[in-house]
């Protein structure tokens, strides 16, 4: 393994034993013509990963979908827990999530992370989705590759393996995935898959899930002046866009992040407290009680015997 690569739970997570990952997440520096300036962020990443290999990241800086070739991954996301991907899968991961990956098999997986959607053929289709993702219940599933996906994806293999890396073969490589998705599978299919993606204002939206992960005090005028916004008109085209308060919302993304962070290795009540800047341990007792209906202790316990039961598992 690269050892530029590599990096340590001990480093990041407080482990006592050390393992060694490489991070799938990585965003890469892409070559670009010198005359030619893109904004957008959006590449392709093919990894060989060994069995036992696990990784974690707090607040993705950008969305991303992991694509299983062979092999297969479990990956919890905010509170969805464990969600199986297999040979031949895909799942989105949203930016500003908080993810942990463990490789159950030798796998085969390519990452395509983007800012968001290139094309106005797409905006503007997935846009109309919107009424179609009001009705559904997010959540957080796989879907299955068309075979003509995959026919790209085994392309896209092969050249990440002959270091094809210009920034505008990415982009275009991006416009074309989402044409093939776009006509390979079906309306439903897709609203599922892309429901936290799609909006009636898909811009503000990803501009509000972009500058969420630099909130530091967690409230609503300090996101609003990061989005570029006013108090007022920020509120009232939040709750057009989400059908919620922002004060609300934040507390159940701020809910959410503390769940995966409570169900780390090593984690104390004291870390989380700090963490997540809360005034003292009865207001961290109550905001538990209120979003999780248990205490952080109890969280904290279940963490440690699924821990030790996966540890006390002989590898295959």
């Amino acid at each position: 393994m690269d050892k530029k690569n590599v990096c340590t739970f001990a480093a990041d997570f407080r482990l006592c034993i050390v393992l060694f990952m490489t991070d799938i997440f990585k965003i890469r520096t892409l070559g670009v013509c010198k005359k030619v300036q893109l904004d957008e962020k959006t590449a392709f990443n093919y990894y060989d990963i060994p069995a036992g290999d696990a990784y974690r990241k707090r607040d993705l800086p950008l969305n991303f979908i992991l694509f299983v070739l062979e092999g297969g991954i479990e990956i919890s996301c905010n509170r969805y827990e464990k969600r199986l991907v297999q040979p031949d899968e895909m799942i989105l991961l949203v930016r500003s999530s908080s993810v942990q990956v463990s490789v159950l098999k030798a796998t085969a997986l390519i990452v395509m992370y983007f800012d968001g959607f290139l094309s106005s053929c797409d905006q503007i289709l997935f846009h109309a989705y919107y009424p179609d993702a009001e009705k559904i219940s997010y959540e957080f599933a796989p879907m299955r590759v068309p075979n003509p996906i995959l026919q790209f994806l085994s392309q896209m293999r092969c050249l990440i393996e002959q270091k094809v890396g210009c920034m505008h073969f990415n982009c275009l490589k991006h416009r074309e995935f989402f044409i093939l998705l776009r006509h390979f599978c079906s309306r439903e299919d897709l609203v599922k898959f892309l429901s936290p993606l799609i909006g009636r204002s898909m811009t503000f939206r990803n501009k509000v899930l972009e500058k969420f992960a630099l909130v530091k005090n967690g409230g609503v005028s300090e996101l609003a002046s990061l989005v570029g916004m006013g108090r007022k008109n920020f509120d009232r085209q939040f709750r057009k866009e989400f059908d919620i308060s922002p004060a609300k919302w934040l507390l159940q993304e701020k809910s959410k992040r503390l769940y995966m962070y409570l169900m780390e290795p090593e984690v104390t009540i004291s870390d989380a407290i700090d963490m997540f800047n809360f005034n003292s341990s009865a207001h961290f007792n109550r905001f538990c009680q209120q979003y999780f209906k248990t205490t952080p202790g109890a969280i904290i316990k279940e963490a440690r015997n699924k821990q030790n039961i996966k540890d006390d598992v002989p590898p295959k």
